[in-house]
């Protein structure tokens, strides 16, 4: 290569240097010739006026010169050969320029746009989905890259609320996108969802999707079930035949088909490893909660929401009440949030929501046995019935041989405030090894149980938190009371 002290430096020696390459080709070393020379020289001198007069990009010459100097580098680069070596960081710039130049020249005014034929218009938008398309994937590929070197953990920020500062343009959900698929991507089961987006293969929201919900079932999953299932939800996200409510529905027949392929005590478990609240703002002041609740908790909620705390109630002059039937169903939640919250410290003062459990008597002893169907219609096996017996107000009807009713349970197989604050002081917290749940958050257990003939008396009841109350009653565990000491045979 030669390289000469003129005005233009180290530029010319770059250019000479790409002509060299071009003209020798690869590996090769020679001199060019001094015809050569004054002709590349004379190239440089047009490339440099052309320059000048074509500065403004809103002319047609400047993009004459940018695609001159694009073949030029793509014939330097063809001579390079296909396994030269390219700095990663120097192509992401320049490509990203290049791209920001282009739609630079795509932004046309209102004037200039209505000069534009309808088929210009379809084929524009099309092109700017691709395009978008592309762009979205390039955005997933770099905020992978500041998940895995933790960039945002650097500063103390979360990925959501780093992406949001350093891309201002995104709104809150789709940053949220960006964060569950980036997340998934440093997972075994989610390097494919993301790669798809990569890709372009699929929306961003789509795979979104497939993440948050895969991200709910593996920790029920082997690792197997959890490939197959990311295989299968990643494989649908992509399939332009299927919509979006369509996807929705195949990521939840994912939950409902994994339960239902279990045995019914793993089944159980299942779903109290599928319970969740999702918390997702609706912009403008609202904010939506999303409930999934296992079968034995849904009474609970069904109580709540259709009881009398949910029902019409007139003002005091008679008037009708004007809420509607989801107004008074979330007025009805935030009073029960309410009682709970705003005096933790005290025992429960009121009753609970009021649930009606109807069981079979058996027909030897009397005594109710077997599954109980709720008020709702929900089937409950007969471990959830003795559950639901030591809650309130949970009402228990006894059915005999033909279906007649032959006894209603009693609130007074309930804890009575004076029992409770017994219990307060006695178990003080959930007795239950190891757990440090304060009694407040506390249910009052039978240790034997009411629906196998126990009786409501302090000796035979403990304070059991709700997750080891279900606990208890799924494996049918025993406890013994001596004095203050409860001892859980585990």
């Amino acid at each position: 290569m030669t390289t000469t002290s003129t005005g233009a430096g180290v530029r010319e020696t770059a250019c000479r240097a790409d002509a060299s390459a071009g003209l020798t080709g690869v590996g090769e070393s020679r001199e060019l010739s001094v015809e050569q020379l004054s002709t590349l020289g004379a190239w440089q001198a047009a490339v440099r006026s052309d320059v000048g007069a074509a500065s403004d990009p809103d002319s047609g010459e400047f993009w004459a010169l940018v695609a001159q100097v694009a073949e030029a580098e793509d014939e330097a680069e063809a001579a390079q050969g296909p396994g030269a070596w390219m700095d990663p960081a120097v192509e992401l710039a320049a490509g990203l320029d290049t791209a920001g130049a282009g739609l630079g020249r795509a932004s046309l005014d209102a004037d200039e746009l209505v000069r534009v034929f309808d088929a210009g218009v379809v084929e524009g938008l099309e092109a700017v989905g691709r395009v978008r398309s592309q762009l979205t994937g390039v955005c997933v590929a770099l905020a992978v890259q500041a998940q895995t070197r933790g960039l945002h953990t650097a500063v103390g920020l979360t990925l959501l609320t780093w992406l949001r500062q350093r891309c201002p343009w995104l709104s809150r959900p789709e940053a949220g996108h960006v964060q569950d698929v980036a997340r998934a991507a440093e997972t075994f089961w989610g390097k494919d969802i993301a790669q798809v987006v990569i890709d372009g293969a699929t929306g961003l929201h789509r795979a979104a999707l497939v993440a948050r919900t895969m991200r709910r079932l593996v920790p029920v999953l082997t690792v197997e079930q959890a490939l197959d299932y990311g295989g299968i939800a990643t494989a649908a996200a992509v399939d332009l035949g299927i919509s979006d409510p369509e996807l929705e529905i195949v990521c939840k027949k994912l939950v409902i088909d994994l339960l239902d392929d279990k045995p019914s005590d793993e089944a159980k478990e299942t779903a109290q490893g599928l319970r969740c609240v999702k918390r997702s703002p609706l912009g403008r002041g609202m904010t939506r909660f999303t409930v999934d609740a296992p079968d034995t908790d849904a009474p609970l909620f069904d109580a709540v929401l259709t009881g009398p705390l949910a029902a019409p109630a007139p003002d005091a002059e008679g008037n009708a009440d004007l809420r509607s039937p989801g107004q008074r169903k979330y007025d009805a939640l935030l009073m029960v949030l309410n009682r709970g919250l705003s005096n933790p410290g005290a025992p429960p003062s009121s009753a609970r929501a009021s649930v009606m459990v109807t069981v079979k008597a058996d027909p030897t002893t009397g005594k109710p046995f077997g599954a109980g169907v709720v008020n709702t219609g929900q089937i409950l096996d007969a471990g959830q019935v003795g559950k639901f017996a030591c809650l309130g107000d949970v009402t228990p009807i006894v059915l005999g041989e033909h279906g007649e009713p032959l006894n209603l349970g009693r609130t007074v197989r309930l804890a009575t405030p004076g029992q409770f604050k017994a219990l307060m002081v006695r178990d003080g917290q959930c007795t239950f090894p190891g757990c440090d749940v304060p009694g407040t958050w506390c249910d009052a257990h039978h240790l034997i149980w009411w629906c196998r003939g126990g009786g409501t008396d302090i000796v035979f009841l403990v304070l059991l938190c709700p997750r080891h109350h279900t606990l208890v009653h799924d494996k049918d565990l025993m406890a013994t009371v001596a004095g203050s000491i409860v001892t859980w045979h585990v």
